[in-house]
């Protein structure tokens, strides 16, 4: 049976993935532009916008799979968030090594790793735990969390 606390669970899991989507296709599209305005960055923008494409294609589906009740929109978010987490976390890693440069030029923001690292990770962190508890994955009908009457 799904009590009221599974529905707003799983509701604010699909809400958080398809507002983390829409964000990633917002930076896709900028990265279309910048690919376009700054070939001299292309290859640094290149592979931003492919995490971009891979997140935007693994959240915004999740997340309407998952507000519809399917299994395949739980796993869409779980692997979306949890893939924003480690980009996010590598992106960081790579700036503090210096292997990445954090500049003002195209592409880049000052200190964009932890400015990274404070927008994306709370949001991408509560997906997460939302998408993988049990609530989510009773209201999307997984008989293995069903309640024991």
């Amino acid at each position: 049976m799904i009590t009221i606390d599974d529905t707003r669970t799983a509701r604010a899991a699909g809400g958080l993935a398809l507002l983390g989507g829409l964000l990633y296709l917002a930076g896709l599209l900028l990265d279309v532009v910048t690919l376009f305005r700054f070939p001299e960055d292309a290859a640094r923008t290149a592979v931003h916008a492919v995490v971009d494409l891979l997140l935007t294609a693994a959240l915004i589906p999740g997340g309407v799979l998952l507000l519809r009740r399917d299994p395949l929109g739980r796993l869409g978010c779980i692997v979306g968030s949890a893939t924003a987490i480690v980009a996010t976390l590598t992106s960081l890693l790579l700036s503090a090594t210096g292997l990445a440069s954090l500049d003002v030029g195209p592409g880049g923001l000052v200190a964009g790793g932890v400015l990274a690292l404070v927008v994306v990770l709370p949001p991408a962190a509560a997906t997460l735990a939302l998408a993988i508890s049990a609530p989510a994955a009773r209201w999307c009908g997984l008989p293995r969390f069903e309640r024991q009457a």
